[in-house]
């Protein structure tokens, strides 16, 4: 019985030593092109791990993690299309998403989304080759749209809205080529016009209204073509 135990011992030694060496064989490998092949584990000069994943012939396949310098997940991400395409997800030091989006040759592309540090959702902006393209908004706490403007490869470009905590519209205007230009208008959280007027490459431009909550004009501004306000008419609206 003991002579039997010695030898199953000894082959789950021989077992072992054998598993070991062909995963050592196989860690951090690069073949005769000095191409990176197979399983990486990526550790720093200080010994700290920075990433592990596979790859084939020098690309990236499938998952990656990277940590943080104590062993923390800092991103996982996930390389498909021979390495083109990368969907991300970063970490904050919580624990907590702080970002997810896409890569499209190392660049950002399409739809991204920002989270703080507790998790909540603050914003979605999206890319086309890296450049800012498409309608960005930013949230509230509670999921209401604070804010979106659209963009035209890097630039502002036409409609911006932003809103109060309710959903009610706060103001309404454009952009031009990333400057403020044409009518913009500005609300009381009643809904009723406070603040009217027109933008010329975000510069106050022809004449400005000012109301109060009931609609009535209590202040009417009047501007040049460099900005500069010309004349201020102000007004009882009692009368």
């Amino acid at each position: 019985m003991g002579r039997r135990l010695t030898l199953l011992l000894l082959l789950c030694c021989v077992v072992q030593f054998t598993f070991s060496q062909a995963t050592n064989d196989t860690l951090n490998r690069y073949d005769s092109d000095s191409l990176k092949q197979g399983y990486w584990i990526k550790h720093n000069e200080s010994g700290l791990k920075v990433y592990e994943g596979r790859f084939t012939a020098d690309i990236p396949v499938g998952e990656f993690k990277y940590y943080y310098p104590d062993g923390r997940i800092k991103a996982v991400s996930f390389f498909s299309d021979n390495g083109r395409k990368t969907q991300t997800t970063t970490y904050h030091y919580t624990g907590k998403i702080m970002t997810e989006g896409f890569y499209y040759n190392q660049m950002k592309d399409s739809l991204w989304k920002f989270y703080d540090i507790n998790g909540i959702f603050l914003k979605e902006e999206f890319y086309r080759n890296a450049k800012k393209h498409g309608s960005w908004k930013s949230y509230y706490q509670d999921g209401q749209v604070a804010e979106e403007v659209n963009w035209t490869e890097d630039k502002k470009n036409g409609p911006w809205i932003q809103f109060y905590f309710d959903g009610t519209k706060k103001l309404e205007g454009s952009y031009l080529n990333d400057e403020k230009n044409g009518p913009v208008t500005y609300y009381y959280p009643s809904g009723r016009t406070r603040i009217t007027g027109e933008y010329a490459k975000s510069y106050r431009a022809g004449t400005w209204y000012y109301m109060n909550d009931s609609s009535k004009v209590i202040k009417i501004e009047h501007y040049d073509e460099e900005g500069k306000m010309i004349k201020e008419e102000n007004f009882n609206p009692d009368e």
